[in-house]
Formats: C-alpha cells, sequence, structure tokens
C-alpha cells in the first residue's frame, strides 16, 4: 500500500500501544434461559491483530454484535476504546468498521454508490471519501466493477465492497467476521495482505476465522471460545506454550474439545 494514501486513511489513535483498545468483562449473553456466551472475558492490545476462534455456534457472532451494541449483554460490560459498546453504541460505531460474514446492499445501487451513501451518513464529503478509497479499490481488484448494481456481484465482490465500507470512515478497530468466505485464493491474499498493513498502521483488528494458518501469518493474539465460554487467549506463544504443541491447528482442535477453562 502506498504509505501516504494508507496514512490519509488511517486515524490518530486516542490510545497507546499498551492499552486495551476491546475489553470483555465477564460477559454473558441469555437467549430464552440460553447462554449463547457465559463469562467471557479478554482485552485486544491497540494495534494488534486478534483472530477469534472457536466452532460454528460457539458464539462468536453474538459477541461481534454485541460489540457493535446491536445486542447488550445480560451480564457484564465490553469497552471499545473506553466507551461502552451499547450505552454508548453511536460514539462506538463511529470508530468500529464492521464487516459481517454476509453483507447486504441495495441491490439497485452500484458499488460507487454505496461508498458515497454510507460517506454521507457518516458526515463525510463523498466525492473526497470516494477518491481517498480509490488505491484499495484499486489493491482489491473491484474497480472494474465499482459502477455495476451491487445485486450483480458476486459474494467475493460483496465481501471487498463490505470491506471497503468498513474502512471508509477511517476507524480505530475493524470487527470481521469471517472475512474470507466466499473469496477464492487470490482475493484471500489480497484480503489479508490489505488487513496486515492496515494493523501495521495503527489500526486494531479483530477477525473470526476457521483457518488456523491465516492465524499463523497474521495473528498476534488469539482469542477461543467453545460453547459460549472462553477456552484459552493470549499471544500465540502463549497458547503453544500453554497445550505444549507448535501446530495451531492441532491446538485449536484440543481447545475445543475439552471443557471450557475457568
Amino acid at each position: 500500500m502506498d504509505e501516504h494514501a494508507a496514512g490519509q486513511l488511517m486515524p490518530e489513535p486516542l490510545t497507546t500501544p499498551a492499552q486495551e483498545l476491546v475489553l470483555v468483562e465477564n460477559v454473558t449473553k441469555t437467549f430464552d434461559y440460553k447462554d449463547a456466551l457465559k463469562n467471557i472475558s479478554f482485552g485486544v492490545p491497540a494495534g494488534q491483530i486478534c483472530g477469534l476462534l472457536g466452532p460454528n455456534g460457539a458464539g462468536k457472532t453474538t459477541l461481534f454484535r454485541l460489540m457493535m451494541g446491536i445486542l447488550k449483554a445480560t451480564e457484564g460490560r465490553i469497552a471499545i476504546d473506553g466507551l461502552d459498546a451499547f450505552e454508548e453504541r453511536v460514539e462506538v460505531k463511529r470508530r468500529i468498521g464492521f464487516l459481517p460474514d454476509e453483507p447486504v446492499f441495495y441491490s439497485y445501487l452500484t458499488g460507487r454508490e454505496h461508498l458515497k451513501l454510507s460517506a454521507a451518513m457518516h458526515g463525510l464529503d463523498a466525492e473526497d471519501a470516494f477518491s481517498r478509497m480509490e488505491p484499495l479499490i484499486e489493491r482489491l481488484r473491484l474497480a472494474d466493477d465499482i459502477d455495476n448494481y451491487a445485486e450483480d456481484y458476486s459474494r467475493g465482490m460483496k465481501k471487498k465492497l463490505g470491506l471497503l465500507l468498513a474502512m471508509l470512515h477511517q476507524p480505530r478497530l475493524l470487527v470481521l467476521d469471517e472475512p474470507t468466505n466466499g473469496l477464492d485464493v487470490e482475493s484471500t491474499h489480497l484480503f489479508y495482505g490489505l488487513i496486515h498493513d492496515t494493523a501495521a498502521l495503527g489500526v486494531t483488528v479483530l477477525f473470526s476465522t476457521h483457518l488456523m494458518d491465516h492465524v499463523a501469518r497474521l495473528c498476534t493474539h488469539a482469542v477461543v471460545i467453545r460453547e459460549g465460554q472462553l477456552a484459552a487467549k493470549g499471544t500465540l506463544d502463549e497458547l503453544r506454550a500453554l497445550s505444549g504443541k507448535n501446530d495451531l491447528e492441532e491446538i485449536f482442535l484440543e481447545l475445543t474439545a475439552r471443557p471450557p477453562q475457568a
């Protein structure tokens, strides 16, 4: 990424690298008397890439919705850059760029129109914001399709447009739910290269995935949850020390097969 163009995309962080931009404290979320999450606690240091790992149904998407203020925790608290994720959710959303697993768009708008509409909703100048995003549009190889209707986009193209929208307002935190689902090998390589460069500029990244090789390549930290409970957390070296194994896939299988830790 061109350093000048990239620098224009990134905000000045309010936190220092030693601080935790994301702080999850004793969070429980109950639906109809069933705990989707139970007493989860962890932090993500500012400027780091953290992988959120867990089998299907472990509670990853529920946790992301709590961070976005879409849901309110039954117990506990989530803070984003010191702000309560639910009580101060309007301000929190200004600091988070969120990419859901299945992004949804207006079928009658083009990719360009989606970016300009989102810029206007964030109070940005639409033309300036789009111009600022053009290097990323080129990098993700979406330039030839940016004026096509979103309903004609493939799943992978929708993921790319969703990432552009998540980065448009220069967030301090990127929250990405299974970001490479639907992407081919080339697009996955482009996607993670962009995430790596974005984190290098001071943006914190939290993403869920089941691809252990990407965790090993990208992440400094990981959080593993199983059946809504914490199984492990820490740096990748700490997880290796915890299990006595070096292979992350083996560690993941071991952690998700045994009862969650206290």
